[in-house]
């Protein structure tokens, strides 16, 4: 499987807890464009060599700004791995991210081309950032993207766009995977939870565009609570201390190992994810129930829907919530169509 030099569009969405990737391009021997996802662990580490040697030697480091980094699933064997909650970690880290994130993405596929390859190819890139910040960080991230450089290579784009999280999501809705708009999806009132490991991000669409003032993020609000009390149960139960995004593994696989053996917590995790869903609903019932009473649709969406998508369908009729099929990768999905429509 080969890549023609031709059109690759990058829609990113960097999470404080996975980096996701939909990947445009023209495949050799394909009359239609192909996306492929990918995600990895928002997770960065420094890169030490210790007495025994490192991670091992098939374990990449990236060089960033004068310093070696493991990056994703490498960085989580590290005792000291970064906080990824602070909206500064991801203005500093995102180039290391996005350099990493689509590195990672082409190796998985068989054929694809290198970063000497990619230089010949047109590059467009959509991402995004939390709605609280976008307004005042947009800016510096677009400068940041701009002008850094990761490892050896260097990875430039023929032009950059950033988008506030939720935007993604209400692509991904209103757009075919061709970038077209579906007819009946437009100019409709709709509400977008996107459900972040850190940030739920509120975006309100007033008459199919964006509204700032029925938008709003609840920071610290994302499924890292139901993490916090997982980690509580763990410390005082077993003595068990974990990271926050060794955490977020954990949720995912629903148990521990211990001391060799495997730990079934399926059900602290369900019982924690029941009590976020119930306080989440009524955050949104306190904050954007007038809204709703006059909205189309409510559109759940990000990693954090599949902890609450039961709830919400308790709280909400058919056909008027609306759970994307793939919702933690609607984000980059729907930067990707948007790259789709405006490239044409």
């Amino acid at each position: 499987m080969s890549i023609n030099k031709d059109l690759i569009l990058f829609g990113l969405d960097l999470g404080f807890g996975d980096v996701k990737l939909a990947l445009s391009m023209n495949f050799e021997n394909s009359p239609a464009r192909k996306t492929i996802l990918f995600k990895f662990p928002t997770a960065i580490a420094y890169a030490r060599d210790g007495i025994i040697g490192d991670l091992g030697k098939d374990e990449k480091k990236y060089a960033f700004n004068g310093k070696n980094y493991f990056v994703g699933n490498s960085a989580l064997q590290c005792r000291d791995v970064f906080s990824t909650r602070d909206i500064d970690f991801l203005l500093g880290y995102s180039p290391l991210l996005a350099y990493a994130a689509i590195e990672k993405a082409l190796q998985s596929l068989a054929g694809a081309p290198d970063f000497e390859t990619l230089a010949e190819c047109k590059k467009y890139l959509c991402l995004g950032m939390p709605l609280a910040h976008f307004h005042s960080k947009r800016a510096p991230l677009m400068n940041i993207m701009k002008k850094s450089h990761v490892a050896d290579s260097v990875l430039t784009f023929d032009a950059i766009d950033i988008r506030a999280q939720g935007q993604g999501i209400l692509f991904d809705y209103v757009l075919d995977d061709a970038g077209q708009p579906i007819p009946d999806r437009l100019d409709l009132n709709i509400l977008v939870v996107d459900i972040g490991f850190n940030t739920v991000d509120i975006l309100g669409v007033v008459n199919g565009r964006p509204s700032r003032e029925w938008s709003g993020m609840l920071d610290r609000g994302g499924i890292s609570r139901i993490g916090e009390q997982v980690g509580n149960f763990l410390q005082r139960e077993f003595n068990f201390e974990l990271p926050e995004q060794a955490l977020k593994d954990v949720l995912q696989k629903k148990e521990i190992a211990l001391y060799g053996a495997s730990k079934d917590i399926s059900w602290q995790i369900r019982k924690a994810s029941e009590e976020y869903a119930a306080w989440l609903l009524q955050e949104i019932r306190s904050r954007w129930e007038g809204f709703l009473k006059k909205a189309d649709r409510l559109i759940l969406a990000g990693g954090g829907a599949y902890y609450v998508q039961e709830a919400f369908q308790s709280a909400y009729r058919l056909g008027f919530l609306q759970v994307m099929d793939n919702p933690e990768f609607s984000n980059a999905m729907g930067f990707q169509k948007y790259l789709e429509a405006d490239h044409d």
